[in-house]
């Protein structure tokens, strides 16, 4: 279980690389694939909104890493261990794509619907629903895992 987390850890990295690849793309208005030649391309969202995504997914990346390294030695049972491990990645990753698509939605993926950003879409309901369900998931089980070690005798 904890290589698995570690694995998705640094698969989540990946993605935080990727997204400072937009960003760079986002600020340049293209690549240069030969040195002093700018390719001209766009790609969706904003320059913000891919510094958003190049700096938040590292830290779920951490956090994902973080609770793989104590997870094993808090004196969880096999099944606590598991659910938690599985609310913590799927947090990770849910948070991740939060940052992608909420750059793809006008309202910020702030809401399912309408809000002073600008309309919802699909963008918007892919950014939020995951990250709505795993967060308040992730909340649930930090709080359980911090309840079962302050009452630990350990």
């Amino acid at each position: 279980m904890q290589k698995v987390m570690v694995a998705h850890g640094v698969l989540l990295m990946f993605f935080a690389l990727l997204a400072g690849l937009g960003l760079w793309v986002k600020l340049v208005g293209g690549f240069e694939f030969i040195p002093g030649t700018i390719t001209a391309f766009d790609i969706p969202g904003t320059a913000d909104g891919w510094a958003k995504a190049h700096r938040g997914t590292p830290m779920n990346a951490l956090m994902v890493m973080a609770f793989a390294l104590v997870l094993p030695y808090l004196g969880f049972s096999r099944k606590a261990q598991t659910w938690i491990a599985v609310i913590i990645v799927g947090a990770g990753w849910a948070n991740t794509i939060f940052y992608y698509f909420a750059n793809f939605s006008d309202n910020r993926g702030l809401t399912y619907g309408d809000n002073a950003f600008g309309p919802g879409t699909l963008s918007s309901f892919i950014a939020l629903f995951p990250a709505a369900v795993f967060g308040a998931a992730s909340m649930a089980a930090t709080l359980y895992m911090a309840w079962k070690i302050l009452q630990s005798k350990d």
